[in-house]
């Protein structure tokens, strides 16, 4: 293992750096981070499908996870926020690397009134416990219902955490008691414009203190 000296870094203070440059460090070193590809729909019914990478589950008794959703440029509610805020409810659908190209179309901004899964030719299948519908090309999906919300920082960002009602696994990755990562094939952010794919993988068992 290598040791860096401070000669060999450079430093910044956080009073000294605006929100721009905060989060090109941090989404650039907070790597690689998996994509939440949520779909939800308004009260009317029409459905947003969108990428989030500002992702995690944050338990698992009762299973959470948690997402943030930054305010547009302009201080107000992405489509998805809105939707989550009037709704309670929205599907994470995990993208497979086969899907790449359209999960980051939907990243696009959209006026409110368009629906990306219609535009981009998203197949869509119904939920069992929720009312926004899954996205069909990700071989799992996550149905959830919101349980809090929790503004951050300046108010520019706000954590979504919700309860997961109910699992979707594809048989290809799922044999019955595991979940196979490798199957999954999942998309994985990276800094600025940047993806991955689950590359190498390294087994270690879990260790015993010595």
């Amino acid at each position: 293992m290598k040791s860096f000296q401070p000669e060999d870094m450079t430093s910044f203070s956080a009073v000294d750096i605006d929100g721009s440059m905060a989060y090109k460090l941090v989404s650039g070193l907070v790597v690689p981070r998996p994509v939440a590809w949520i779909s939800s729909q308004n009260e009317a019914g029409l459905v947003n499908v969108a990428p989030f990478s500002s992702f995690n589950y944050v338990a698992h008794s009762p299973a959470m996870l948690a997402v943030n959703i930054a305010l547009q440029d302009d201080g107000t509610l992405k489509d998805t926020a809105r939707n989550i805020r009037e709704t309670g409810e929205f599907v994470v659908n995990i993208t497979p690397t086969s899907a790449l190209d359209a999960m980051n179309q939907s990243s696009a901004e959209y006026p409110s009134d368009v629906s990306e899964a219609q535009v981009l030719d998203i197949p869509l299948m119904p939920s069992t416990q929720v009312r926004p519908p899954r996205v069909a090309v990700s071989p799992a999906q996550m149905e959830c219902r919101l349980t809090q919300i929790v503004p951050l920082g300046t108010g520019i960002n706000t954590l979504y955490i919700a309860e997961i009602v109910a699992f979707h696994v594809a048989n290809m990755v799922y044999d019955g008691r595991h979940i196979d990562s490798v199957a999954l094939d999942p998309v994985a952010r990276l800094g600025g414009p940047f993806y991955a794919s689950l590359g190498e993988i390294h087994k270690r068992s879990r260790p015993k203190a010595v």
